[in-house]
């Protein structure tokens, strides 16, 4: 048996609940339980799942609307749970499917994946799932018609106060999909939807068009859904186009915020030396550190990337117009999240006065990890000592300098690790993040130089520097 609850929705279609429990039960790992909410349906009659000891019935005598089955998912037994809606009918692994795609990267996924158009208009561009069969698993704004989810992200869904009754009849997809953006980092995906396997499938084809256009889907209160979907992006919901015209400006003001508020993210920024360890080539940089080919660093540094992009790290990679060809080598060879995707030079450039600016004004006090206990202008709590040429090192003492650092994060909530150790930041950075994802983690890089090591070899701390931004030859839909 599963660790999974499937909740079904009676309102204006209850000819099709009996096919949905059928579909339900006859997955390949079955749910330990199944909730019926009865939105309101005072004609149907649901006495005969009453007695069945793996069902649970909800025979409400109002209609709460599309957000309420999301709430009594609190009910639910189990660590997973699952919600369908009433012209949604799965195939036979479609909880194989949500369960596997969930070991591989952390997620929201659904069976219906949309990607936005506008900001300010409800305008589909792409759709992913069983309207658009993919065979891995794709990223996109929101999912619809089965939700596939960890219960205790429902503790983010009530983050801000669902609007039950404002917006009774949609809104609950984007709202999930943006609380778990804002408050956990957890990206909403579409698992695979293989043309040729639609035991997969979250949904069949024939009846999500069938039913799911027999006029029965709307509730008695219409919100306009262009207006529920632009209050969303005002309140700053994060879409896959919008990212692809992004700018270092805006990206630094994000991480600002979190920075202030001590929101959990982190941030690892490979760029053009850490390209060339992932090639396998011997490196001597400016820094005087030195990678030989073959080492145990270029393996673990991509291990610590794809991990970045599993647990939805921040990555931020060199942008168009610094090194175009670098840029798409890193989005398109890690199959990076655009909502995830950030400038390697983010603290950096033009940033860099803000970045120390924040740091000072702010009173941001942070750990430092890094090769210096120079005195600074900075509230550094304390300081974690990283040999400055440790990469020369790496295959001898990387898993004892990893287990130390992994030692010490998992013990503090809320707190702020500056690592400043070239390519074994990323390192650290990635697995401290999936380990502890309770804290905050910056790949500060060179950025401090100037006060912790008295000197710096970087250009960018004097004299004018561009703002950078993405492109869609580079931001791919």
């Amino acid at each position: 048996m599963s660790n999974i609850t499937a909740i079904v929705n009676v309102f204006k279609r209850p000819h099709t609940l009996d096919i949905q429990i059928e579909a339900i039960r006859a997955q390949t790992i079955p749910p330990e339980c199944i909730f019926i909410w009865n939105n309101g349906n005072k004609e149907v009659d649901l006495t005969k799942y009453k007695d069945i000891p793996d069902i649970r019935v909800f025979d409400n005598n109002f209609n709460y609307g599309v957000w309420s089955r999301f709430l009594i998912g609190f009910l639910a037994p189990t660590e997973y749970v699952c919600i369908f809606d009433d012209d949604t009918i799965p195939g036979t692994r479609w909880f194989e499917n949500c369960l596997s795609s969930m070991a591989k990267q952390t997620a929201l996924y659904g069976t219906i994946g949309v990607i936005s158009k506008e900001q300010d208009r409800y305008i589909t561009l792409k759709r992913y799932g069983w309207d658009g069969p993919c065979d891995r698993s794709m990223p996109v704004d929101i999912v619809g018609h089965s939700w596939f989810f960890r219960k205790e992200w429902l503790s983010y869904f009530v983050r801000e106060e669902p609007q039950v009754y404002q917006k009774i009849s949609n809104g609950e997809d984007i709202h999930f999909s943006f609380m778990l953006q804002k408050y956990a980092n957890i990206p909403t995906l579409v698992p695979p939807h293989p043309f040729n396997d639609k035991s997969l499938w979250g949904s069949q084809t024939k009846t999500a068009w069938e039913w799911g256009c027999d006029g029965r889907s709307e509730t008695y209160t219409h919100y306009p859904i262009d207006k529920m979907f632009s209050e969303y992006i005002t309140r700053g919901f994060r879409t896959l186009k919008q990212r692809q015209t992004i700018t270092s400006y805006d990206d630094f003001a994000m991480f600002k915020e979190k920075i202030v508020t001590r929101t959990p993210f982190a941030v690892i920024r490979p760029s053009d030396g850490e390209y060339i360890v992932l090639q396998n080539q011997t490196l001597t940089n400016c820094d005087h550190w030195t990678f030989k080919s073959g080492g145990k660093l270029s393996t673990d540094l991509r291990n610590a990337i794809e991990l970045a992009v599993r647990t939805s790290c921040y990555i931020g990679i060199p942008c168009e117009c610094d090194n175009p060809s670098m840029a798409k080598w890193y989005y398109n060879t890690f199959h990076m999240n655009p909502v995830y995707t950030t400038f390697a030079n983010i603290f950096v450039n033009d940033n860099w006065k803000r970045y120390i600016d924040m740091l000072q004004n702010e009173k941001i006090s942070f750990t430092y990890i890094g090769p210096s206990n120079h005195s600074s202008p900075f509230l550094i709590e304390n300081y974690i000592n990283i040999p400055e040429f440790l990469v020369n090192e790496w295959d001898t003492k990387g898993e004892e300098y990893m287990n130390n650092i992994l030692s010490i994060v998992t013990k503090s909530t809320n707190k702020i690790f500056l690592f400043s150790c070239g390519p074994i930041a990323k390192i650290l950075i990635a697995n401290a993040w999936a380990t502890h994802p309770h804290n905050i983690y910056l790949d500060a890089g060179s950025s401090l130089d100037l006060f912790l090591k008295g000197k710096t070899n970087r250009y960018y701390t004097s004299g004018d520097q561009k703002c950078c931004q993405f492109t869609p030859s580079l931001i791919t839909l």
